[in-house]
């Protein structure tokens, strides 16, 4: 097994709930949020310059689409946002039905349709796939729907219960977008499985909160790298860079005590690390 460590961050940016890092290839920029302060960052690596976008309300992940610059999945529903102009259009409505369930991890599949779900109380969240205008359910009564994606011949996905400290991997008709044959694929001991994301090799990254630490799975749930950071509580990862072989970490200090906070200065920074892979582009939403 590798091991690395994560001294100190890339963008000291002091998140709250940092989180759904994206690589932005057509800008060769991340973006990122902070959740509950409806924050969009981005950041570009050759200038080096970073920004700032306030929405004014919470905003649980972001992707990229093919003629609308990004999709949003809002406190209120799910929007178009344009950087240049910070607009946010929304174009679908969607009343949660618990005010503490709201929109969480999402991302595009690669026939280019939106997933997302949600996270609340046991049993209210589910999995959504974005069909026309409308949400269909693709799993129901989680509690933290989370990390997604699908493998490198679409023939399995993988899709994190957080509140189980599960990954879960299933079979699926990627066309019909019908899943089957659920199973456990990595279960932790030690903190919870968060964002996730597939390298071009086929193995899984997953950021561990409240383990301090990423880790990279093999197809069959073998441990073959662990980064160690600076902070409780790492939230996703993803690969950019123009190479796509820098890994982009996300982190919160949502939740931690004063004594916690002081010991963590950089909880809720942007890490980053080459830990000599590359991983994928990330796809376009066309399906809306």
């Amino acid at each position: 097994m590798k091991n690395y460590e994560i001294k100190k961050p890339l963008i000291f940016c002091q998140d709250t709930l940092g989180e759904s890092p994206l690589w932005d290839h057509r800008k060769k920029s991340l973006f990122w949020l902070d959740v509950d302060n409806g924050v969009i960052h981005s950041y570009e690596t050759s200038s080096q310059i970073s920004e700032n976008y306030s929405l004014g309300k919470k905003v649980g992940c972001i992707a990229l689409h093919q003629s609308h610059d990004f999709i949003l999945a809002t406190e209120t529903g799910l929007s178009f946002w344009n950087p240049d102009s910070n607009l946010e259009q929304q174009f679908l409505e969607f009343n949660h039905s618990d005010q503490a369930t709201l929109f969480n991890d999402g991302k595009v599949d690669p026939l280019g349709r939106f997933w997302i779900g949600t996270k609340g109380p046991k049993g209210l969240s589910n999995l959504y796939l974005l069909e026309k205008d409308d949400l269909r359910v693709k799993i129901s009564d989680l509690t933290t729907s989370n990390g997604l994606d699908w493998a490198l011949d679409g023939g399995l996905f993988y899709h994190t219960d957080s509140q189980e400290n599960t990954i879960y991997r299933y079979d699926i008709d990627l066309h019909s977008a019908e899943l089957s044959n659920r199973t456990t694929f990595f279960k932790t001991e030690r903190g919870t499985p968060d964002g996730l994301t597939l390298d071009k090799d086929g193995n899984i990254w997953t950021a561990i909160w409240d383990g301090w630490h990423v880790l990279q799975l093999s197809p069959a749930g073998e441990v073959l790298t662990e980064i160690s950071v600076p902070v409780q509580r790492p939230t996703s990862v993803t690969f950019g860079g123009e190479d796509l072989r820098k890994l982009f970490i996300t982190s919160a200090s949502v939740g931690l005590t004063s004594e916690e906070r002081a010991e963590q200065p950089y909880a809720g920074d942007l890490f980053m690390i080459e830990p000599g892979v590359e991983g994928r582009q990330a796809n376009l939403a066309t399906s809306i």
